[in-house]
């Protein structure tokens, strides 16, 4: 048998150096897996490069576009439409652990949110749902019917002063482009605590009698009840608010002017003005689904009041 050349074995300095270079090359290898580029996953609503800017403005029209916060579940966008009426998206107010619509005092408008900070604040008194063409008032509701109409505990005019609502349809949307952009602005779940901006939003056309808009606007999950605003040279109004995504196109999907602009306008609140209301613990389901009914003869569509 061949004896072993005590040259063949290696030399402590050369197994440390070993050790050396096998530590520096893994620590070498890991540095360039961590330098590679990581490719951000896409976000739903966000069509290609993001078109959204972030917005620190308070003046108008920015200031009566405000967060719909609740104590059960997450926020959405809202608009100040009247003194003490905020539109936004229906299914923002349903809760699907429940199955039953969320109490009007377990949510808030904050107009004007910026940072943790606003320009005014108020608790809901009562909310009213489209109006139904059906009995059904559970969720889900048909797409055209996904606005509601918040009604404050107190006026916000003072502070923040309400954008009007316009009539959307065919014809005023081909004079609309014509005479001003469209704007979409909202609060963004990936960017939660300042309004962001998406100029313009293209309103690409219009579905189920045009009660539907599809649009290319840069809209997430968190601008649900966000609005698209017709800007004339200056002066606002909302032509539409966003609701969802529609999956297959990833083009956004909104409630035109058509369905909520005379609902909205008939609405006279008959509540009176109160700065005392108190927040409300977890509702019990029996007790709020029974709410969760149409007053009969009402023509405003469900009406959820605050017990």
């Amino acid at each position: 048998m061949k004896e072993k050349d005590e040259t063949d074995a290696p030399s402590p300095v050369r197994r440390l150096a070993l050790r050396i270079f096998g530590a520096a090359s893994l620590t070498l290898a890991c540095a360039m897996t961590i330098a590679q580029p990581v490719t951000p996953l896409p976000i739903p609503g966000i069509q290609g490069h993001d078109d959204r800017r972030l917005i620190d403005d308070t003046a108008y029209p920015w200031g009566s576009i405000g967060r719909v916060n609740n104590t059960l579940g997450p926020f959405c966008t809202g608009t100040l439409v009247g003194p003490r009426l905020v539109l936004t998206a229906a299914h923002c107010l349903w809760n699907p652990r429940t199955r039953a619509w969320i109490p009007p005092c377990a949510l808030h408008f904050l107009a004007g949110y910026r940072r943790g900070g606003y320009l005014a604040h108020s608790l809901v008194a009562e909310y009213r749902i489209a109006p139904a063409h059906s009995e059904r008032h559970t969720w889900p509701l048909p797409l055209e019917q996904d606005w509601a109409v918040l009604i404050l505990a107190r006026d916000l005019s003072d502070v923040a002063a309400p954008i009007p609502t316009r009539l959307l349809d065919a014809q005023r949307l081909r004079s609309y482009r014509e005479q001003g952009t469209f704007v979409q602005a909202g609060y963004s779940r990936d960017r939660p605590h300042v309004l962001t901006r998406n100029r313009p939003c293209p309103i690409i056309g219009l579905a189920n009698a045009a009660h539907l808009a599809l649009h290319a606007c840069d809209a997430t999950f968190g601008d649900s009840g966000s609005p698209i605003l017709l800007d004339h040279h200056g002066t606002f109004s909302v032509v539409a608010v966003h609701i969802g995504i529609d999956q297959q196109s990833n083009r956004g999907v909104a409630v035109t002017g058509k369905a909520f602009h005379e609902p909205i306008r008939q609405l006279k609140p008959d509540l009176p003005q109160t700065r005392g209301f108190k927040s409300c613990q977890a509702p019990k389901r029996r007790r709020y689904s029974a709410l969760a009914q149409s007053e009969e003869g009402q023509t405003e569509g469900l009406r959820i009041p605050c017990s």
